[in-house]
């Protein structure tokens, strides 16, 4: 009974060795597979940082220099079977704008010359996305130039170009091809011995769009109106039409037309038989009878703003006539701001 007894002891010990051996196994794979995870999440953040310190603030000194013929501007077009739709909104060109490029890290502006290519299958062929996206890449690094982005402009930054919504499309439309607020894009620098030059690349399942920037100098054409001018004008056409900015909604004339006032007082210290009528217009913004009133106010500021130069005020008077002489749509901004105007007329 003894024996039995001393049997079933150590039956028992060695089962709960066991048990603690496995339970020490069980616990030490745990933690291996905890460390590995960690391990895996450590290399992971390290890829993470790799490539964020990869990417460099933009600059054209790290852009190699291609020494290929890239033909002339705008140096792409369609691959063949294909054809740039000239009746889409997505075509456009300018004598002298920008393009917002992204090299992953920041953004950055090429202005110049830039054209907007809506791009279209030649005939009633079922587009095809993939011809276009592999002519457009081999060609492209044909001719030298680098790819600097690719992909999804990341959301908290397509975010900070607009209040809303439709706000951030206005901006990318203006500045982007495609939908850059939902889609992917691909941006390219081009560097020659004599030209710098950006292209951006989208494409979707329908169609494609390629912007090309090439960089150039912005030259001021806006020539400042001189005195001569405006006796000129006024002898010619018997009024000049000035745009003299004042403060939104009131009378107060803006520190930056005060150039212009100046030379309204020498044309008339040196034609002193002269008499004008200053006349103040609005476009139809808001409320009719407050833009009478306004334009009314704005031309007397004029007025006051010239005696207070050493014009005698019996040569001038003023009147203003609102929204109701308008010379330019107001239904367009450019319209608009030529209808916000001041004229002298010759008495």
């Amino acid at each position: 009974m003894k024996k039995i007894n001393l049997i079933s002891s150590l039956f028992a010990i060695t089962a709960l060795i066991s048990c603690k051996n496995d339970k020490k196994t069980n616990d030490n794979q745990s933690k291996e597979v905890v460390n590995e995870e960690i391990s895996i999440s450590d290399k992971n953040k390290q890829v993470k940082d790799v490539s964020n310190n990869t990417v460099k603030e933009f600059s054209w000194d790290n852009i190699s220099e291609s020494t290929f013929d890239i033909g002339v501007y705008p140096y792409i077009t369609p691959p063949k079977g294909m054809k740039v739709d000239k009746n889409t909104s997505r075509t456009e060109s300018y004598d002298f704008h920008k393009l917002e490029m992204f090299n992953g890290k920041s953004f950055f502006d090429i202005e110049g010359r830039v054209d907007k290519m809506g791009i279209m299958m030649d005939g009633n062929k079922e587009w095809n996305q993939y011809y276009f996206d592999k002519s457009i890449k081999d060609y492209l690094n044909s001719i030298g130039a680098q790819l600097i982005f690719e992909g999804k402009i990341p959301n908290e930054l397509v975010n900070q170009k607009g209040a809303n919504v439709n706000d951030r499309y206005a901006y990318f439309n203006n500045f982007y091809v495609g939908d850059i607020v939902n889609s992917p894009i691909r941006m390219y620098a081009l560097k020659t011995p004599t030209k710098r030059i950006g292209i951006q690349v989208y494409s979707d399942v329908v169609s494609a769009q390629i912007g090309i920037v090439e960089s150039k100098e912005f030259e001021q054409t806006i020539e400042k109106i001189t005195a001569e001018d405006i006796i000129n004008e006024i002898n010619s056409n018997g009024f000049i039409s000035l745009h003299i900015n004042f403060d939104t909604g009131k009378s107060r004339i803006k520190a930056d037309s005060y150039e212009i006032i100046s030379e309204i007082t020498k044309m008339l210290k040196t034609n002193p038989n002269l008499k004008i009528s200053i006349e103040g217009h609005t476009d139809n913004a808001g409320d009719e009878s407050y833009n009478m009133k306004l334009s009314k106010n704005r031309a007397k500021s004029v007025l006051m703003a010239l005696v207070d130069e050493g014009i005698d005020e019996s040569r001038l008077k003023s009147d203003g006539f609102g929204q109701t002489k308008p010379i330019g749509d107001n239904t367009t901004d450019k319209g608009k701001a030529k209808n916000r105007r001041v004229e002298l007329r010759k008495i």
